[in-house]
């Protein structure tokens, strides 16, 4: 199940009460129950009537299928708060390893949230028309969980037909580039995968004179300023940030300048369904 990182009982109970396309998100917590999200709501899982209680043995067994039973192999991604496998994101939480004030590693790690990504071609059918054809440089605007993600993946994957495009996925979200190559489809694009965005801006436009930049999550001041110098050079970007509306981030004064550097706004919800479009605006 799930390209063999959730096996034994763990499988057997999600199975039992759900499709493992439906699944969106599975969260272990030792000692607690499974959690699942799916595509219609969140419920702890149940196995032969009762709650099936997480286990640290279960943790640890994800951990090292995740890591190919090496944990020091994946160590700079776990001190950044995850480790990736295939198309799949692993959250953890657990012990921080200090030493001098310097953040080395995670240690006895008690709670783990595996992120399963799903490719929706229709994922950008509403916007595409505007912002595809002439790229428009884009800014999707949504809370958590609310299918960003999805949508930037399939901007690249359909922007990449006509325009030479990057894909920056520093988190290893959108492309989940895993053995040589990317796990979820971004069309023809090239992929950047496990480089910090600050980093990756400046390099990508040098080495791969993209017309159009696809990247995740923006969050810090570095990466506002590393954006806002790509788009000073005449590229196109896609990007998300976290957010419930336009005028919610114009009211940001970390993020108004941003919006002001953006052509195009899109504003995701999942009040009704993941993924739902509830605003859309010309900057």
């Amino acid at each position: 199940m799930f390209d063999g990182l959730i096996e034994g009982s763990i499988a057997s109970a999600i199975c039992g009460v759900t499709k493992e396309s439906d699944v969106t998100e599975i969260r272990m917590r030792a000692g607690k129950p499974l959690v699942v999200q799916t595509l219609s709501g969140r419920f702890a899982v149940k196995h032969s009537g009762i709650f099936y209680i997480v286990s640290q043995a279960d943790i640890d067994k994800v951990i090292a299928k995740a890591s190919n039973f090496s944990v020091y192999a994946v160590g700079d991604e776990m001190k950044r708060g995850y480790i990736p496998f295939g198309k799949y994101r692993i959250g953890i939480a657990g012990e921080g390893v200090m030493d001098d004030g310097k953040f080395l590693s995670v240690k006895n790690v008690s709670s783990l949230v595996i992120r399963v990504p799903h490719q929706v071609y229709s994922a950008a059918e509403r916007v595409s028309g505007e912002v595809v054809n002439k790229p428009l440089s884009t800014l999707v605007i949504s809370p958590p969980g609310a299918g960003k993600t999805t949508m930037l993946r399939e901007l690249a994957r359909l922007t990449s037909k006509k325009f030479n495009t990057v894909v920056l996925d520093e988190r290893y979200e959108l492309a989940a580039f895993a053995s040589g190559k990317p796990a979820l489809d971004v069309g023809d694009a090239d992929v950047v995968s496990g480089v910090p965005k600050s980093v990756a801006y400046e390099t990508s436009v040098r080495a791969l004179n993209p017309d159009v930049v696809v990247t995740d999550e923006v969050f810090s001041v570095g990466e506002i300023e590393a954006i806002l110098d790509l788009l000073r050079t005449g590229v196109k970007v896609f990007a998300s940030v976290h957010g419930e509306s336009v005028s919610s981030l114009e009211n940001n004064s970390r993020f108004a300048g941003l919006v002001r550097a953006f052509e195009y706004a899109v504003v995701l919800s999942k009040s009704h369904k993941i993924g739902e479009v509830v605003e859309e605006r010309r900057l």
